[in-house]
């Protein structure tokens, strides 16, 4: 077996390569470099962010941003005179070190946080759906995968738990074999063999110009002369042993492949005369991944050996580029639908002798019914977020229609609901509702978790042990109650009062949508009563809540401060929380659109540098353990 690393090896990023693989091959046994990327995933990340510190009672909720630029010339700036008196008109530097001895603003936003300071660079290992689209970049679409082990999604995205998580053995297996499979597909069918590589690869310069410009895409980074003679020495040997030298460049691309160079996003930094940053190379992954949620293009790749990802103007050109790009739909769809949660829907459960309009395709078509509310807002408007709080366009198809009792339509089809329709935004879609309820019965407090987690990043913990969190056991010896009714009882436990009163009152204002989200107005053959109240202002169903959460500020601030969590990989330290806030604040002067706001992101100094590595983590040159370790 090749590719293990030797006992005590001690690995970082620019490793030499001839340490990555031992002198003798096994040729009944496959190239097995993910060995290596197990051990590295193994603690890889060092420690990550602490959790995000709730702002002061009377603060906007968190509101995020980007962080504010330099004085074009910090030279020309006069200083003021020690005994001068503050000019009471002059803006507020939002870099200015706080002073610790101040007393906070309660209606500053950004009262009592410390200095912007950026996080250290990491690990991230490429999610299953990153794997898989790096894999349609590399060899085009229709190959076959075989399975990969599920994302484990931390703080809700799958990118910060690829950052913080280990590869497991399994994982491990699965990634060698997906390496093969698509070896088998793409070497042994001539047509994909071709174009990949249209000269022969017996021949030596043949096979330069293919690991200068296919490894480059692979690696997202040009190899190194080292690198480039392992491979090519691989493909040559074993070509010669099989006598077949596109076995031999397949075996080389299978290696490559299971490389923690493909596995992971490797990034340390470098060091320059303003500070740390994120190289060019990095910045393009960095880039690619956040927008299009795949490895970067040949043109990307280009700017970044340029040097035009670590200047304002090329990095500014380059986001808008992709942004333009039909593959941003993807890419920030998917960071919409993990925010959201939509992936319950495909797997969405009903009981079906209580609901038997519960079909296999009803909750594909509830997911496809919000992901195309965003779009249309995204991108084919540009317009503001806050619209799919309120909007009554959407779009349904046959089943439901069925669901929302409104005329067939066949197919998919946009359509503006009636004026009286109890329907309405985001809370009047059924797959909102239906994702949060039971089996069989609505549940106000999982829709009221699901408003105050999703859209004002308000975290309520989950209930203490041995609290009973079921409805089932309240008397209903005297008659049935209706859900309003039983959660009157439950909240008049002490020990449950105090968080449902953060969730219940939400969710109570929805209690006309039942647990699939059909609209109906008695229950158990009881009125519903749902009217409700949001901080001291009535409401009663979802176009009521949509009205008022637009109207505030928390909505806005929470969609920058998951986008930060999504696209950093990892959740906002006490040091960046000033860059977050900035951020949902640039959002909401940009009128909340969201390609401004991923933009932002994209060229905020929070997004391009790099904090100190740690030096105790892999990658930094950690020492790692042998085969006994």
């Amino acid at each position: 077996m090749w590719g293990v690393p030797k006992p005590g090896f001690r690995y970082h990023a620019g490793a030499h390569r001839e340490d990555l693989v031992t002198s003798t091959l096994r040729i009944e046994r496959l190239p097995r470099l993910i060995a290596l990327a197990a051990l590295i995933g193994a603690g890889c990340t060092g420690e990550m962010s602490a959790g995000y510190v709730p702002p002061p009672p009377g603060s906007d909720g968190g509101a995020g941003g980007v962080t504010g630029q330099p004085a074009e010339n910090p030279a020309d700036t006069p200083s003021p005179e020690p005994d001068a008196e503050p000019d009471p008109d002059a803006e507020p530097d939002p870099e200015a070190e706080p002073d610790p001895d101040a007393e906070p603003d309660p209606m500053d936003p950004l009262a009592g946080l410390p200095a912007f300071a950026p996080a250290a660079p990491t690990l991230h290992r490429l999610t299953a759906a990153q794997y898989r689209n790096a894999i349609t970049a590399l060899f085009g679409p229709g190959i076959t995968l075989p399975p990969l082990e599920d994302d484990t999604p931390l703080h809700g995205f799958a990118s910060v738990g690829a950052a913080e998580l280990t590869i497991s053995a399994l994982a491990a297996e699965q990634y060698e074999a997906a390496a093969q499979a698509v070896v088998d597909q793409v070497f042994g069918d001539a047509n994909r063999r071709a174009a990949l590589l249209d000269c022969a690869p017996a021949d030596g310069a043949c096979r330069a110009g293919f690991w200068s410009t296919f490894g480059r895409r692979a690696w997202r980074r040009p190899l190194a002369p080292d690198e480039v003679a392992l491979l090519d020495g691989i493909a040559v040997d074993l070509g010669d042993r099989f006598n077949d030298p596109w076995r031999g460049l397949g075996f080389a691309v299978s290696a490559l492949l299971q490389s923690p160079d493909f596995l992971f996003r490797v990034e340390r930094g470098e060091d320059t005369a303003e500070g740390r940053r994120y190289t060019d190379f990095e910045m393009a992954s960095r880039l690619s991944f956040l927008i299009w949620n795949t490895i970067p293009d040949d043109a990307l790749l280009d700017a970044a050996a340029d040097g035009r990802l670590t200047d304002d103007a090329g990095l500014a050109a380059e986001v808008d580029r992709l942004l333009a790009d039909d593959r941003a739909r993807a890419g920030i769809g998917g960071f919409f639908a993990e925010y959201l949660g939509l992936g319950g829907l495909d797997r969405l459960e009903k009981d079906p002798e209580v609901f038997p309009q519960m079909t296999e395709t009803l909750g594909p078509a509830m997911r496809a019914e919000v992901e195309a509310a965003i779009e249309r807002l995204v991108f084919e408007q540009d317009a503001d977020l806050r619209r799919l709080l309120t909007t009554r366009t959407t779009r349904v198809d046959g089943e439901l229609a069925a669901l929302y009792q409104l005329p067939a339509v066949e197919g998919p089809t946009e359509i503006e609901l009636p004026a009286d329709s109890p329907r309405g935004g985001l809370f009047g879609m059924a797959g909102i509702l239906a994702l949060n309820a039971h089996r069989t019965v609505s549940s106000p407090t999982h829709r009221g978790k699901y408003v105050q987690n999703k859209i004002m990043c308000f975290d309520i913990p989950p209930p203490p042990p041995g609290v009973a969190t079921s409805l089932d056991g309240i008397d209903e010896a005297d008659g049935p109650l209706t859900t309003r009714q039983k959660l009157e009882q439950h909240r008049d436990d002490p020990t449950c009062a105090a968080c449902h009163r953060h969730m219940d009152p939400i969710g109570l204002g929805l209690e006309h949508f039942d647990a699939i989200g059909a609209y109906r107005t008695t229950e158990h053959g009881l009125p519903i009563d749902a009217s409700s109240a949001l901080d001291g202002e009535a409401f009663e169903g979802p176009r009521d809540l949509g009205r008022l959460l637009a109207q505030r500020p928390d909505f806005g601030a929470c969609v920058a401060r998951q986008l930060f969590r999504h696209g950093t990989g990892h959740l906002e330290s006490r040091a960046e929380e000033r860059a977050v806030r900035l951020l949902g604040q640039r959002f909401a002067t940009d009128g909340h659109r969201v390609r401004a706001l991923v933009r932002a992101l994209a060229l905020d100094d929070a997004f391009r540098l790099a904090g100190p590595p740690d030096d105790g983590a892999p990658g930094q040159g950690a020492e790692m353990p042998g085969e006994d370790g």
